[in-house]
């Protein structure tokens, strides 16, 4: 067993001292993921706010107020209101970021400046024992070959250690402190970016007198209200009816193709032991509320069923205007509206677009207020897209995810909005949970 000498502890202290491990918290990276999460909101919100304002800008071009102004100017109060929220919120995460590497680099430093004190304590106590002790000596009192090589060995470990160290040391303190310089450099900017939206908060203040304005004025044309309201309940009434007398066509047309089928096999089953063929399977086949499918249907439905919050927008450009089910009236109170899916406006002359592969089942223009209407079949689902002003498929017809099937119209107030609808068999859905967020 070899023996170190006593006098050549210390620089075993000095290499453990030197391999601390690094002091930069475990959970520092995922706080810098949050943060980049929080920019990526940002900039979405901001592409928001650019794009209701475009669509807002020319509604406003009108004259009259109107409920689309409203609804759109309801829609840039909201999203700017959360863009100020998700800056204070990224403030505040940087101020506490920006805290911990202080204490970090702090503590670093301290180590950093005990491990320069310790080895110069070390330099000075070796330079003490050299006169009577040397590196040669220490290697030459070797008992053996073999020790002379552990010495020799040990030496340069000590030297490589200590310089590895140092160069390790300088270099997290070097990271540190310009992490510190960039996130001061960044809450500074966010600091400016704070005040700009502050300012913007003083701006969403005239935006809010506006919207006092408009509902103002649109409060003196009650009786209109009330008429369009009474005609928007009416066409979504029409539109329902339409929607559910083609799914139940379409339920009773595959109810019916079971019973022949099930006929069929009940005849060739009964021929073969003698009988009489009897339709006994009817009762049945008519407590069924869904659509039967074959398998390339099933198929379909099931990948648009896997599509849930992932679906294209029908419009390129837009925003959700008016929500799925009953709703208060923007302006009339104790009013409620019914709305079977969700209104996007957007902008005048858009492209409306299928949100998924499917057949064209219905091109209608018979309701008024709804322009034209296309119902396209996904298996036992369907999407509807109402308030159309020319179409460019028709029944029968298989359309690609994103294709083009019409323009939206643009109503008598100016404001251009799409209804649209999606039902699972006779049972109607949220659209905005099926649709790609924003």
């Amino acid at each position: 067993m070899t023996i170190i000498c006593p006098k050549y502890h210390h620089l075993l202290l000095v290499i453990f001292f030197f391999i601390l491990p690094n002091t930069i918290p475990i959970g520092f990276g995922q706080k810098n993921k949050n943060r980049e999460e929080l920019e990526l909101k940002k900039k979405e919100n901001i592409k928001q706010i650019a794009e209701i304002k475009s669509i807002l800008d020319k509604t406003l071009n009108k004259k009259e107020a109107s409920l689309g102004q409203l609804k759109a100017i309801n829609q840039q109060v909201n999203v700017k209101e959360k863009q100020i929220d998700l800056i204070n919120q990224d403030l505040s995460n940087l101020s506490a970021e920006l805290r911990e590497l202080i204490k970090i680099n702090n503590e670093l430093t301290n180590d950093y400046n005990k491990l320069k004190k310790e080895y110069g304590q070390m330099v000075y106590s070796s330079s003490k024992t050299s006169k009577n002790f040397t590196v040669l000596s220490f290697l030459f009192s070797s008992g053996s070959f073999n020790e002379l090589f552990l010495r020799y060995n040990y030496l340069q470990q000590i030297a490589k250690t200590r310089q590895k160290q140092a160069i390790e040391i300088d270099k997290v303190i070097a990271e540190m402190k310009a992490k510190q310089l960039a996130l001061s450099a960044k809450k500074n900017e966010q600091h400016t970016v704070l005040n700009s939206k502050l300012q913007e908060s003083k701006n969403l203040e005239e935006v809010k007198s506006k919207q006092q304005k408009i509902a103002e004025q649109l409060i003196q044309k009650e009786g209109e209200l009330r008429q369009q309201l009474a005609e928007r309940k009416k066409a979504v009434k029409q539109l329902e009816n339409l929607i559910s007398n083609l799914i139940e066509k379409e339920i009773t047309k595959t109810r019916n193709a079971e019973r022949i089928a099930r006929n069929a096999e009940t005849a060739k089953n009964e021929k073969s032991k003698g009988k009489t063929s009897v339709d006994n399977n009817v009762e049945i086949s008519e407590k069924s509320n869904t659509i039967k499918m074959n398998d390339s249907e099933a198929t379909l439905a099931s990948s648009f069923a896997a599509s849930k919050s992932r679906l294209p927008w029908p419009v390129r450009s837009g925003f959700i205007s008016e929500q799925f089910g009953s709703h208060p009236h923007e302006v009339l109170k104790g009013i409620t509206v019914p709305n079977d899916g969700i209104e996007i406006q957007t902008n005048a002359g858009e492209s409306v677009r299928a949100v998924f592969d499917g057949i064209v089942m219905v091109v209608d223009n018979t309701i008024l207020g709804m322009g034209s209407v296309v119902a396209i079949q996904h298996g036992d689902y369907f999407t509807i897209y109402g308030k159309l002003r020319n179409v460019t498929v028709s029944p029968g017809q298989r359309v690609k995810t994103k294709e083009n099937i019409g323009t939206v119209m643009e109503g008598k107030d100016g404001t251009s909005e799409v209804q649209f609808q999606v039902w699972k068999n006779t049972n109607r859905q949220n659209p905005e949970k099926w649709l790609l967020s924003k």
